[in-house]
This record gives C-alpha cells, structure tokens and sequence, in this order.
C-alpha cells in the first residue's frame, strides 16, 4: 500500500511541525533583466529530505506564490530585496500548473504572477501573507541613513481572512554591514529572534560551514538567536537523534535544480513552543533570507 500523503499546512497543522523544507520551483535559469519571472514555492514536510534528492519529489503540503510588478521584478538583480512583493501561502498540494511552469526558457513575465496559475488557484486555501512594499536594496546599508529613505528590507506576515499582522522580519544594519541579519517580531511587535549566520574577525565576516547532513558541502546557515545573548536557540527537530539548531539552511538538491535550473531549497527548523502564528513568521523570515542573499546567485 502506499503512503498516504501528508495532511495540508493549515495553520492548525503548522503548530505540530518541527521542521519544513520550502524550496523554489521557479527555475533561476536565464533570470536577468527583464527575464524576472515570480518566484513560486512548494512546502514539504522537513523529515524526510535525503542530501541530494529532489524536494518536488516529497509530497507538498502547502505552496506560495509570489505577486510582484514586472518593474520591480526586473530591477531585482541589482537593487536586492528593494521591490515591493506579496508572497501568498497556500495549504494543501501544490497544482500542477505550478510545478510545471518551467517548460520554457528565458520568460519575460509581464503580469503581477505567473500566468499558469488560473485565478481560483490563486485565492484557494490561502493561510497567510507575507509582504512589502517597496524599499531601498540591501545595498543601502552601507550609505548614509538619508540615501536610505524607504528604510530596508523587510516582509509583514498577516492572516489572510483577517488582515491582522502575526509578525514581522526586518533587514538591520550595524557596524558589521556585510553580515546579513535580521530581527524577528511577533504580532504585538515584541522582538522575539535576531536571525544571523556563525560570524568570525570580531563579528565582521560570515562563517561558512562545510559538511554536515542535508546541507551543502559548504553553506551559510541563518541562526535562529536570542535577540538579547545573540545564543543559538535549540530546535525542537533532531537529526541522528540529536538536538539541532534552530535555523534557515540551504539544501543540496542534486545537480539537476542547482546546476541546471538554480533552483534554492531550505531547511527551516523551528524553535520549541512557539506558536504556530510564530512558525508562520518566520517562512516569511526564510523568503526574505532569500530575496535579499540568495536570489541574486541565480541571476548570474
């Protein structure tokens, strides 16, 4: 008999996981210009991704669409994380329209999302919002706060069928300019995490990691950190049977998605007794991680 699939990312199931694995299926191919197709995204379950393996193998839970303008997207490759998006957060498979989007090459997309995807699809089983509108690039952070005047990156999560803010992840910048990081805020706008990857020369470079279980042979992890000590905050999912932390991890998905298509794929962890409102925010917190560091590796 064969497995059964996976229930649906409602919210209510989102408060049980552990661990998800949000990966592109957008292909990254050929993406420059005004080559700037949306980027859509399925959702799967986090325990059970074998290195080097297809994540659009794994039955998906949920999916996300992005809904950005043509203008926005075209500028994205130099201006990282400035334009204004709204990524929407579906429960359930993903469709099939979605996971075939990449037959052609080189796509010049003119409207808001993906035409594939047919307008029911678009507003089916929708979870959540992850949004902004437009800001300065990341670029900004290394001038003067008064050439930064649309403020940085940053995504709001909201409940769609109440519009109320659940959260919210901000792009920061300090003395450290090169070290991407980011404070995380909850709906009441308490600052719960600071996101940040292993840092060395006194907190100045990133660190990478080479090695390790469904990671990368060399790979920046996102640290999910007390906002005050800076700490590791442990993660309720294990590996080997062993506590890890809490973190936003790149995937190696085999050659075929990061050679070919340049499609990215994360392992997102989650903190202990958090809400599933919290685990909602920081998917969002994963998005931004790649709007505003890692998309750009696959327009070049």
């Amino acid at each position: 008999m064969k497995d059964q699939a996976p229930p649906s990312l409602t919210m209510d199931r989102l408060g049980d996981r552990d661990e998800l694995i949000i990966a592109q299926s957008t292909s990254q191919c050929c993406r420059m210009g005004c080559l700037q197709p949306s980027i859509n995204w399925i959702v799967a379950e986090g325990n059970n991704f074998e290195p080097g393996s297809n994540p659009f193998n794994l039955a998906s839970v949920g999916w996300i669409h992005e809904e950005s303008s043509f203008v926005g997207r075209c500028f994205s490759n130099c201006a990282a994380g400035c334009r204004g998006v709204k990524y929407v957060q579906h429960s359930g498979p993903a469709p099939t329209s979605l996971l075939t989007e990449n037959t052609g090459c080189c796509t010049c997309q003119f409207e808001e999302t993906s035409s594939r995807l047919t307008n029911e699809e678009r507003k089916s089983n929708v979870v959540v919002t992850h949004e902004k509108t437009q800001s300065c690039g990341v670029f900004c952070c290394w001038l003067p706060c008064v050439c930064n005047p649309c403020g940085l990156p940053y995504l709001v999560t909201k409940d769609a069928s109440t519009g109320v803010v659940l959260g919210r992840t901000q792009y920061i910048c300090d003395l450290c300019c090169f070290v991407p990081k980011y404070d995380i805020f909850d709906g009441s706008g308490r600052k719960k995490f600071l996101l940040r990857p292993e840092t060395c020369v006194g907190g100045c470079c990133v660190v990478c990691r080479c090695g390790g279980k469904k990671g990368k042979c060399c790979t920046v992890p996102f640290i999910i950190r007390d906002p005050t000590t800076q700490e590791p905050v442990q993660s309720s999912a294990t590996l080997d049977g062993k506590p890890i932390n809490s973190m936003v991890d790149t995937l190696w998905s085999g050659w075929t998605n990061e050679c070919c298509s340049k499609k990215t794929a994360y392992h997102l962890t989650f903190p202990p007794n958090i809400t599933a409102e919290e685990k909602a925010v920081l998917m969002g917190s994963t998005l931004l991680v790649d709007v505003t560091v890692f998309e750009q590796e696959g327009d070049e």
